[in-house]
């Protein structure tokens, strides 16, 4: 057998092979290409939807973060509120304080009145007594007298305590003290 005889035998029993691999490396370069293809315009396709999701993204965002500072001014407004709310019962707090130091200051003007006009009689019936060694007569019109001036002693302190009782008071808050919540 010749050379070329030789070439023609093995080619004859390699060319299945050569072509059905020949055959395979031309799909494997098209599907390549196709695929190539493919995920080139996959990638454009996602490319261009960059901007939206960005956006779309963004504005998820800032509706978050708002209710979050709007939620955060919310409890800034409230709590500003809770602290006027608490200057204004402090103010009340102090009007009640005041109010009752006043009225008892002036219980005590009238109770001291009171303990000087009783302290008048009994002086005055302890000089009757002195004067008791005189007649009868005397003693009955000292006694009147002291008896007049012990009503008027009385209606004096009366007069003193209506004179309180009427006397003009401050008003009273209208919201009650912080203690009657």
């Amino acid at each position: 057998m010749t050379r070329g005889q030789r070439f023609k035998a093995m080619w004859a029993r390699l060319d299945a092979y050569v072509f059905n691999v020949l055959v395979m490396v031309i799909v494997a370069a098209a599907s390549a290409g196709v695929m190539n293809w493919i995920n080139s315009h996959e990638r454009t396709v996602l490319i261009e939807r960059f901007p939206m999701v960005r956006a779309e993204e963004r504005a998820a965002c800032t509706r978050e973060f708002s209710a979050q500072i709007r939620s955060l001014t919310q409890i800034s407004q409230q709590r500003a509120d809770d602290m006027a709310d608490l200057k204004k019962q402090m103010q009340t707090t102090n009007d009640i304080a005041s109010y009752t130091l006043r009225f008892l200051g002036d219980r005590a003007k009238h109770a001291d009145q009171v303990n000087a006009a009783v302290l008048r009689q009994a002086k005055a019936a302890a000089d009757a007594a002195v004067d008791s060694k005189q007649t009868a007569q005397k003693v009955d019109q000292k006694l009147n007298v002291v008896a007049g001036e012990a009503h008027e002693a009385v209606d004096t302190a009366k007069a003193v305590d209506k004179k309180l009782d009427t006397a003009t008071r401050p008003a009273l808050p209208a919201k009650p003290w912080i203690g009657n919540h």
